[in-house]
């Protein structure tokens, strides 16, 4: 397993969007310094953790947020340079579970600010929920 690039993120993201039957995972490793900075800030160890980007969140983005879908592709650069990281609480829907979150949060030229919610789970993965630009 190794870090993704843009490219490689793109491709994956196409391919869901032109097969809706498509249902697959892209791993990668999390960025070192992601790793360093997310446990000075919020004392939460990522070492063993992987990042994970899957069909079903693409479309899900694609379907909520889609002036923001070319974000997706800068999943690994707002997990390297974010801005800010928070984490949070949320109650899973179906199972009324609690769920904790992590916000990673990036400026980018136009001053706006995305956010990219990954979930954190006892599997140690980082699953990309959603990604949006920030009102």
């Amino acid at each position: 397993m190794k870090t993704l690039s843009k490219e490689e993120i793109c491709k994956f993201v196409k391919k869901s969007l032109e097969n809706r039957q498509y249902n697959d995972e892209l791993l990668f490793l999390l960025p070192p310094k992601t790793i360093m900075r997310v446990k000075q800030i919020l004392h939460l160890d990522l070492k063993d953790y992987i990042g994970v980007i899957g069909s079903h969140s693409v479309r899900h983005i694609q379907k909520r947020h889609p002036d923001d879908m070319s974000y997706i592709c800068e999943t690994v650069e707002i997990l390297q340079k974010f801005s800010k990281v928070e984490k949070s609480i949320t109650r899973e829907l179906k199972t009324g579970a609690s769920l904790v979150s992590l916000e990673f949060y990036k400026e980018y030229d136009n001053h706006i600010v995305k956010l990219v919610k990954l979930r954190v789970y006892r599997e140690k993965r980082l699953e990309l929920k959603t990604i949006f630009v920030k009102e």
